[in-house]
């Protein structure tokens, strides 16, 4: 039994604070500010918060995880500031990696470079020319091969819109494809490994649930399965989406959860130009983005996911996306209604007003990347200079919440890293003011609210008795800061029903847990 005092943020309903927590055999047994005489603890069974601050473990809606977690061991080049700087940073992993059948890079974006411009295929071969390097562009949308990597790509392949075979680059279906053929190319035990890192890597920023969107390509879901194996034995709890509209593999798997990006992407993005919009983008009168299905087809889709009880989630960051996505849930709902589907949007960045009425009438919840609001990768300059002022009507976090609409917080991981300190900050400094979110509201777009979109919040996301103590030490209370200066936050300690996380169990330590926790919820 351990005694928890100081600032106790709970993120409850009621934004509650109090004095005191006691947490018991990985449960909260009590909350509140005055200590019952009944309890009597000892210093050494006492944690004394002084000014930290003890709050929910933090969770992200929308990740792809084993993407991130491949990314994450390879190259990174969100940092370059040249294409020298990201031809380099290939050439060194390349050397470091000899026996990697393919070199994946990720974070390119011709904003944050001195020539504003992507890297073409012919400066890919002056690095690496004997092995097939990929190069993804920060918005997950878009790539670059070199002339090994284009030259293995099949014909369906560079048969499909966006392909480019002068300059390597891939957009559109071309990119969804070229990317999953790539995918393929990484081994289980690589893809293994990275898993099990990025587990750990998600419990030192304070994140005790995740929502990972898997099912890129890989040979028979193979990101799927060795997600859900991690699953049943990780501490970080993970709330698996298959990206597919194949309903009946998602029931053969017994997975509660249908959708995320690419096959149930309903648009492109900014950074491409191919978020589907109402209005043409305002430096290209003629294009409207593009809608990767015909209506018939998405409604015919969830009507049947619907059905099946399965919870939705829609891709969709233009308004004629989310547009899209809204009528085919309607559609849904008025065929088989149901009042706690939380079916989901993800993104959301530009909605119709229309269409956000019914978001709130239908009960849809939207996971956003706040983090998309500050990011250098797609600056406010570039998104003006395609949207013109419709930039300022995206991501309307304070009209949403108003609304009563269940807005929980995500990272894109690896779009941007999951970090839901960075996230936090974002949400309370929008670029429009007066869209911003309060602490209060942010920390609970990022904890209950996450929980809640997964069915979870009965059991986490918030301080209350009777919940799992999934806990994180903040080395300040963030309800005694300035907004601005919330990136000071930083993770002391997560604790995971109750006790630190550890950690390094390796493939071993998840063989036994599996074991132990096939029943495990995922």
């Amino acid at each position: 039994m351990k005694l928890y005092k100081g600032n106790i943020v709970t993120c409850d309903e009621s934004n509650s604070i109090c004095k005191y927590l006691i947490e018991d055999k990985g449960k909260i047994i009590f909350t509140g500010n005055e200590l019952p005489s009944a309890y009597n603890f000892s210093a050494s069974d006492t944690v004394d918060l002084a000014g930290k601050a003890l709050l929910p473990a933090f969770g992200d809606g929308h990740i792809h995880f084993a993407s991130w977690a491949m990314f994450n061991s390879t190259v990174d080049v969100r940092s370059a500031a040249s294409i020298k700087d990201i031809q380099d940073q290939i050439h060194d992993y390349a050397k470091g990696d000899p026996g990697a059948k393919i070199v994946l890079v990720f974070g390119h974006s011709k904003h944050s470079i001195r020539e504003k411009r992507l890297i073409t295929k012919q400066e890919l071969d002056t690095v690496e020319s004997n092995r097939p390097v990929l190069v993804i562009c920060y918005d997950g949308h878009s790539s670059i091969g070199n002339s090994s990597m284009i030259d293995m790509f099949p014909k369906k392949i560079k048969n499909l819109r966006g392909f480019n075979f002068d300059s390597g680059q891939l957009f559109n279906e071309a990119y969804l494809e070229g990317t999953s053929f790539a995918s393929a190319m990484v081994t289980p035990l690589r893809l293994l490994k990275g898993i099990l890192k990025g587990v750990d890597d998600l419990a030192e920023r304070g994140i005790s649930i995740a929502h990972p969107v898997e099912g890129i390509g890989f040979p028979k879901d193979r990101d799927v399965d060795l997600v859900r194996m991690i699953a049943r034995s990780s501490q970080v709890n993970l709330r698996v989406f298959f990206q597919t509209m194949d309903v009946k593999k998602v029931i053969k798997r017994k997975l509660p959860r249908i959708g995320g990006c690419f096959a149930t992407a309903l648009d492109g993005c900014f950074g491409a130009t191919d978020a589907a919009l109402l209005e043409p983008y305002s430096n290209a009168p003629d294009n409207k983005g593009i809608l990767f299905y015909p209506d018939e087809k998405v409604i015919a889709f969830a009507r049947e996911a619907n059905r099946a009880g399965l919870q939705i989630e829609f891709h969709a960051i233009g308004d004629a996306g989310v547009a899209q996505a809204v009528r085919a849930l309607e559609e849904a709902l008025k065929d088989y209604p149901r009042t706690d589907h939380r079916h989901t949007l993800i993104h959301a960045c530009l909605i119709a007003p229309e269409d956000l009425k019914k978001i709130a009438k239908l009960g849809i919840g939207i996971t956003l990347q706040p983090a998309f609001l500050i990011s250098n990768l797609e600056p406010i300059e570039y998104l003006k200079g395609i949207l013109g002022d419709r930039v300022m009507e995206s991501s309307p976090l304070r009209k949403m919440l108003d609304m009563g609409i269940h807005v929980s917080g995500g990272s894109d991981a690896p779009v941007t890293p999951p970090d839901p300190i960075e996230g936090i900050f974002a949400a309370c400094n929008h670029f429009k003011p007066d869209q911003s979110v309060t602490i209060k509201e942010a920390l609970r777009m990022f904890t209950y609210e996450v929980a809640r979109a997964g069915f979870d919040e009965k059991e986490r996301g918030s301080l209350e008795t009777g919940k799992i103590a999934d806990m994180a030490i903040l080395n300040k209370n963030p309800l005694e800061m300035e907004p601005r200066n919330l990136r000071e936050l930083k993770i002391e300690k997560i604790l995971l029903e109750g006790k630190p996380y550890k950690r390094g169990k390796g493939i071993g330590g998840m063989i036994a847990g599996a074991i132990r926790g096939r029943n495990r919820k995922i």
